[in-house]
């Protein structure tokens, strides 16, 4: 006999009632809880954008055609960077803003990593490559990515982000935020993390 069936009528509604009450605090704090994400996402991409705001282009600022950018890395990667069009930032020269950007990441014994998105902000002395807008990632010719943003840097190939949806043989994986580093070897995934993992 259960616990549940021994109980008398006042306890069971009692206990009903701590339930309803436990639910009516837990929801109000959990929709808290995702507010304050969201607003989080939102602050971080304003502060984002007013630290690296977009030059104010005139007749004197250096537009690039299909501009393209090559080096190699620390861990012995190279990479490759492409773009529609550029324009270089007039306060900042070693910045460059691209449309249409296409990175390939390139290490020994490895498969070529691509990434592209709408647009990017490519910092020349620093070595490091900032993706907004759709950006889609295919890892070792067998992982895809598509996430909100990804910053590349080019000296380590270290790549981190936000908002990342990926998929390939292992499986799916869905989380708030994501880091590839070690040459490729090694993915974080953190916060909201959803995974899917295939039958071998």
């Amino acid at each position: 006999m259960s616990t549940e069936t021994t109980l008398s009528p006042a306890q069971r509604r009692e206990r009903r009632l701590v339930r309803v009450r436990a639910l009516r605090l837990g929801l109000p704090a959990l929709a808290a809880l995702v507010l304050l994400a969201v607003a989080g996402q939102i602050v971080w991409t304003l502060v984002s954008d007013l630290l690296n705001p977009a030059p104010t282009v005139s007749d004197q600022t250096v537009r690039m055609t299909k501009p393209v950018f090559s080096g190699q890395g620390r861990d012995g990667s190279r990479f490759n960077l492409s773009a529609e069009a550029g324009v270089r930032d007039p306060k900042d020269d070693k910045r460059i803003l691209l449309d249409r950007p296409h990175i390939t990441l390139s290490r020994a014994g490895q498969a070529d990593t691509n990434t592209i998105a709408d647009k990017g902000v490519f910092q020349e002395d620093a070595h490091t490559l900032r993706l907004t807008g759709n950006v889609q990632v295919q890892e070792a010719g067998t992982y895809q990515f598509a996430a909100n943003d990804a910053t590349i840097d080019t000296n380590t190939g270290q790549v981190v982000g936000q908002s990342v949806v990926g998929h390939g043989p292992a499986g799916a994986v869905q989380s708030d935020s994501y880091a590839v580093s070690n040459k490729g070897d090694t993915m974080v995934f953190k916060g909201g993390v959803r995974a899917r993992l295939n039958d071998r």
